[in-house]
């Protein structure tokens, strides 16, 4: 920041003595300011700093004793030093009233140019010196809050980098169990197919009609064989979400179905809606395919539909409803909302919910870094996320995805 050059404010209402002044005053690092009155010294102490202000003490209307006792009076100008410049005696009389009214300094007239000089010199001296010191704070306030936005971050990204670890992890342990069970489930699903055949097979060996003992066992093991091969379908279907949850192969960009996404995140929590008495309800309204991130969307989702069971949990009736609806609008963004008919939100923590470490659960029961994760991987998206009151209670998250993925 360039500085305006050290300056100084004479103040007389003889023409002559100003001029004199000037001259004797001005170089190339000074400027010396002219005031013909005390209004005019006023006014020009209100526009800009001065090191020093030389003031005659017998001017008409407004004397010097006047302005120094108005310059004092105003705390923009309290602190500008004043010197006065007189050509009466220098009484004790006089003196008590000039250092009353706040001056600094007596010179009287005719003035030693010398004095003048020197005394000048020291203000500026010191002036300079203070500004020096008020930019060196500046600069070591500004280094600080610098620092600290910098310490902040650190500390929000290592977080977050932990978090994604956990998050990884949970991706490779699913994809693990995925692996591990999609192998012996082929194999189950294959042969139960060729039991099927083989059963259909025998009966048309057998004399018919069959025995009604030997029928209805007939009839038993293909019933049990149909309701083995809904089993594994389920479990088929299981294996098939936990995978899409993992995603390991798609920490890029790509456009995927949403609801296989929602799905899959309910997959992961099915242990506790199950468990608990909460009722998940969903809506796609024709939303199909997202433009996404699809590992970083998934952790967004999870984090947000555990914070609607958390919070249907919390009340007293320890159960409620979360829904979790799609749609797209004339842009043809998404938006995702997840509803919940928890405890809510009150207005000072709804502030503070995207904060690294905020968090309103009891000690050890969370991090506070869930929304702070997801409000990061939104914005990655170049989406937002809102968190607000929902009709009738609880809270509704809506994230807003855009049609189409930033450029990186």
């Amino acid at each position: 920041m360039t500085r305006s050059k050290l300056a100084v404010l004479v103040v007389d209402d003889v023409e002559a003595n100003l001029k004199s002044m000037s001259a004797l005053l001005e170089n190339g690092g000074t400027d010396v300011v002219l005031a013909r009155s005390g209004e005019e010294a006023l006014r020009l102490l209100l526009r800009r700093e001065f090191a020093v202000m030389l003031l005659d003490v017998q001017m008409p209307e407004m004397d010097g004793y006047e302005v120094a006792q108005h310059a004092r009076s105003n705390v923009t100008t309290k602190d500008v030093p004043i010197i006065f410049l007189t050509a009466s005696d220098n009484s004790q009389e006089n003196v008590e009233r000039g250092y009353g009214s706040g001056a600094v300094d007596f010179l009287f007239k005719p003035v030693n140019p010398t004095v003048l000089r020197s005394k000048v010199r020291v203000f500026l001296e010191l002036y300079s010196t203070r500004r020096q010191l008020t930019d060196a704070k500046q600069s070591m306030e500004q280094a600080n809050t610098v620092l600290q936005q910098a310490y902040t971050e650190l500390k929000e990204t290592q977080s977050q980098l932990v978090q994604s670890a956990k998050m990884a992890s949970l991706g490779q342990l699913v994809a693990g169990v995925a692996h591990e069970v999609n192998n012996p489930l082929s194999f189950s699903i294959g042969h139960l197919d060729t039991v099927r055949r083989s059963l259909v097979g025998l009966a048309t060996l057998l004399p018919q009609p069959l025995p009604a003992d030997a029928d209805a066992q007939l009839q038993r093991a293909t019933q049990r064989l149909s309701e083995m091969g809904l089993g594994l379908e389920r479990i088929k279907d299981l294996v098939l979400k936990l995978r899409t949850f993992s995603r390991l192969d798609e920490g890029e960009q790509k456009t995927v179905r949403l609801e296989a996404c929602v799905e899959s995140v309910l997959t992961i929590m099915s242990h506790r809606i199950a468990k608990e008495k909460v009722e998940v309800v969903t809506s796609y309204d024709g939303v199909d395919e997202v433009d996404c991130y699809p590992s970083s969307l998934n952790q967004a989702l999870l984090n947000l539909v555990a914070n609607a069971i958390d919070a249907v949990l919390a009340t007293p009736e320890r159960s409620g409803r979360v829904e979790i609806s799609a749609a797209r609008d004339h842009e043809d963004r998404v938006y995702v909302r997840i509803r919940d008919t928890g405890i809510g939100l009150d207005p000072g923590t709804r502030e503070r919910l995207f904060e690294p470490f905020y968090t309103t659960k009891p000690v050890g029961s969370g991090t506070g870094l869930g929304l702070s994760i997801t409000y990061s991987i939104i914005k990655k998206h170049g989406g937002t996320l809102a968190l607000e009151d929902a009709e009738g209670g609880g809270t509704t998250a809506t994230i807003v995805l855009p049609r189409e993925l930033p450029r990186v």
